[in-house]
């Protein structure tokens, strides 16, 4: 067999792993990695700043269900990683975090990059080690991978000192674990389903909303599906689970079925910020909840559930399915699904004027919806800005799950360009477009130089307000314009120039006529893009004042 370094070791295993690439920036730390991971074969995407790198291996976890690895240097490349790190905890993304360390021999004499790495990483990873033997490697980076998938999902980080990972062993003397595979969950208890079975044949107003959990349990779209299908009740998606049932369905009612219902069967949501806290006006105060959740600290958080399930939502869907078929009891929802469409239909027609808005200065809004109609069902788009996102939000559209890609509550801008690299490896054949602010863009705009050198024609989409749109507004309703202080970004910023410098397409857009022939001829180039869009600063969406009027104002 012969000898093998810790370096090699280490990429051997992340292939074993099912690692397809890995992303990364260069550091002494971690050349033997490096090494080996060209030894064998695997794909280094070498980006320009280790905080896009985080983003794209919890891109990746979006985009394709596997967990994604990044790998960074000690000290300084590990802390300017810390922000898509911490993005994808709070999210609960399924990642692997490999950090360079300095050698044994040199811990605690104030070495180069020297940190207590594991001690900053733990309040923010579900697992974080240190690694002292070079034959345990593979363990380890096993054990980083199946903890990360397990619930509570989430990023964990291993490191390995330079002189383990320069160090020789015989290959023989080192065990190579059988690679990860995400844990199975049943349908919870049969007294759980009944109670649940119970609940939604007395509702009035039944509704689903359906989160994240739908997306990791694979095949739980299709349950969702069938489920609806039978029942007839209406729903919400949200999060990843956003295009588990495609657009236009008689029963995706949106945001018109949860607000009103009187029981709503809660699948893998987290009733967080985005969620109103599970309290009104998102949902009546008198509304019952049966919470189906793979991880059981998640049932009850801010808003108590009558029936709390901890199980696969795709088994309790069909378990749930098959009780409520054999019910005697067949509830006519006819007049609730009238209802919840009304008001659904009354909600879009109010938003109208801005999606369809012909004003000059172009509206964010109408951006926003000429971008989404210009793009195939298949198009991945990843919205990154505040409240620029807001509005793009509003006309999203997806066909399947895995085309928004997106941040969750905690509000990371900068993530666009990972994200985006990551969707774009992972599906090289589909339109890849990031949908940023100006202020977003500004955090790794320069991952472009990333996007040209590895060939990837991914396209930006840039609404240029000159502002840091969403706090300039809370400002000014808060404080007044007077006060609108350090929130104003230089007016027609050239970014698609600093783009076409770096190597790729660009194009200033001022009118709405020329979004769409702009988007053509982005796409048609070949090349990573940026079509920079002049909007009116003065465009608030309807969900900045909701998150102003429910957080700021308390």
């Amino acid at each position: 067999m012969g000898r093998v370094s810790g370096g090699m070791l280490l990429a051997r295993q992340l292939q074993r792993e099912g690692v397809k690439y890995v992303f990364a920036l260069c550091g002494g730390h971690i050349n033997p990695i490096f090494a080996g991971c060209a030894e064998m074969g695997m794909p280094v995407i070498d980006v320009r700043h280790e905080q896009a790198a985080a983003h794209a291996a919890a891109g990746w976890a979006r985009a394709t269900g596997e967990p994604g690895a990044a790998i960074v240097t000690a000290g300084p490349g590990l802390t300017d990683a810390i922000s898509g790190i911490a993005e994808a905890f709070i999210s609960e993304i399924p990642m692997v975090v490999i950090g360079g360390r300095i050698p044994l021999a040199d811990f605690d004499r104030g070495a180069l990059q020297d940190l207590d790495q594991v001690r900053l990483l733990e309040p923010i990873t579900r697992w974080a080690r240190t690694i002292y033997d070079p034959k345990r490697i593979p363990e380890y980076v096993n054990a980083a991978f199946q903890k990360a998938v397990t619930p509570p999902r989430g990023p964990t980080y291993i490191e390995c000192p330079l002189d383990l990972l320069m160090s020789e062993i015989e290959e023989g003397e080192v065990l190579f674990p059988s690679p990860h595979r995400p844990p199975d969950f049943g349908p919870g208890s049969p007294e759980a389903i009944s109670k649940a079975t119970e609940m939604l044949l007395e509702a009035q107003r039944p509704a689903v909303l359906a989160g994240d959990d739908i997306f990791w349990d694979k095949g739980a779209d299709a349950a969702l599906r069938r489920f609806v299908d039978a029942t007839r009740i209406p729903l919400r998606t949200t999060g990843l689970a956003q295009g588990a049932v495609p657009t236009g369905h008689p029963l995706l009612l949106g945001q018109a079925a949860t607000a009103m219902a009187d029981v709503i069967l809660a699948l893998g949501v987290r009733f967080d910020f985005l969620e109103g806290f599970g309290r009104p006006p998102l949902f009546d105060a008198n509304a019952r909840f049966i919470q189906v959740c793979v991880n059981g600290g998640t049932i009850g958080f801010n808003r108590p559930a009558e029936v709390g399930i901890v199980g696969s939502p795709r088994h309790v869907l069909d378990a749930l399915a098959q009780e409520i078929g054999n019910a005697a009891r067949k509830p006519d929802r006819s007049e609730w699904l009238a209802q919840a469409r009304a008001v659904a239909d009354a909600l879009q027609a109010q938003a109208e004027a801005a999606y369809t808005s012909d004003a000059q200065p172009i509206h964010p809004a109408r951006l926003a919806r000429e971008v989404v109609e210009f793009l195939d069902p298949d198009a991945i788009i990843v919205p990154d800005g505040g409240d620029s996102s807001c509005w793009l939000a509003g006309t999203l559209r997806p066909a399947a799950m895995g085309r928004v890609l997106s941040t969750g509550a905690f509000g990371c801008l900068g993530v666009g360009t990972g994200f985006a690299l990551a969707a774009k490896l992972a599906y090289p054949e589909r339109r890849v477009l990031g949908f940023f602010g100006d202020g977003s863009f500004g955090f790794n705009g320069m991952e472009f130089d990333t996007f040209v050198r590895h060939r990837l024609p991914i396209v930006a989409v840039i609404a240029n307000d000159a502002a840091w749109g969403m706090v300039k507004h809370w400002q000014r309703m808060s404080c007044g314009e007077e006060k609108c202080v350090g929130m104003a970004l230089k007016s027609r910023q050239r970014y698609d120039r600093m783009v076409e410098a770096l190597g790729g397409h660009g194009e200033y857009v001022t009118r709405i006529e020329e979004i769409k022939p702009a988007l053509e001829r982005a796409f048609a180039s070949g090349l990573p893009a940026c079509v920079n869009v002049e909007v009116d600063p003065n465009a608030m969406s309807p969900a900045t004042m909701w998150m102003y009027q429910s957080l700021a104002k308390k």
